[in-house]
């Protein structure tokens, strides 16, 4: 099993999580997306979206991290990151839906406004229009050129403060019942597909968020205590640097 993965990609942390959750071993392929290593012709090859993270198994290869994880959970069925409940099942699917669609893009603009910023700023404009050039995704090519580059836009900030706000009062409030996990009684890949964004907004300096929602912080807090998610967390030398406060 293979897994083309840059450390510091949430959606690559998502995936290295199950691999955890499940004991599995698997051969890294490291995709540097500060090397712009996603657009080169060998990674496009495999993923012509040009995003990371990329799972080769028996002869398969698949893209999309959320796609990745319920065919791990399949193939490799204990332990079940799924519920059994069909309700329960697709209550699971809501979540991850919410966070491939919703939060990841939420907090995205404040990600490149307080950390790609600062891994780029060596690099002219001139320099980042050549190298996202070749990206076969034009919006992510124009977020480097009007999120990546320049001094700081706090109002970008704050609006993506805004929208992962709005996520979050959603988790909160469907932890308010009573249950211990998103989709019920056990952890699943609801909690895998979340579980990055707890280490993100942390060192984004969004802890107010939750700072008055108990609830939420206590779920997060058991999420981030799991070995699974210090294994699938990027070491200190691979993670970006985050604000000093914000």
């Amino acid at each position: 099993m293979e897994l083309w993965h840059d450390w510091d990609s949430v959606c690559s942390f998502k995936v290295r999580m199950v691999l955890a959750e499940k004991g599995l071993a698997w051969e890294s392929r490291h995709v540097d997306l500060f090397a712009f290593a996603n657009l080169s012709a060998g990674f496009l090859a495999l993923n012509p979206a040009g995003v990371v993270p990329v799972l080769r198994h028996a002869g398969l290869v698949l893209p999309e991290s959320s796609v990745i994880n319920e065919y791990l959970d399949e193939v490799f069925p204990s332990p079940s990151l799924v519920p059994q409940a069909a309700g329960e099942r697709a209550a699971m699917r809501v979540w991850v839906k919410l966070q491939d669609e919703v939060l990841y893009h939420a907090q995205r603009p404040a990600t490149f406004q307080l950390m790609i910023k600062k891994r780029l700023a060596a690099l002219s404009g001139d320099e980042i229009a050549r190298l996202v050039a070749a990206h076969p995704q034009p919006e992510r090519a124009r977020h480097f050129m009007t999120w990546a580059t320049g001094e700081v836009d706090m109002a970008v900030v704050e609006d993506a403060r805004g929208r992962v706000d709005a996520v979050l009062a959603r988790i909160d409030a469907g932890l308010q019942d009573g249950r211990e996990w998103l989709a019920g009684e056990m952890f699943s890949l609801a909690e895998c597909a979340m579980a990055p964004f707890i280490d993100r907004l942390r060192r984004l300096r969004f802890e107010a968020l939750w700072a008055e929602r108990p609830k939420l912080a206590h779920w997060m807090e058991r999420v981030a205590a799991r070995p699974s998610y210090m294994q699938a967390r990027a070491p200190a030398s691979e993670l970006m640097q985050g604000p000093a406060s914000c």
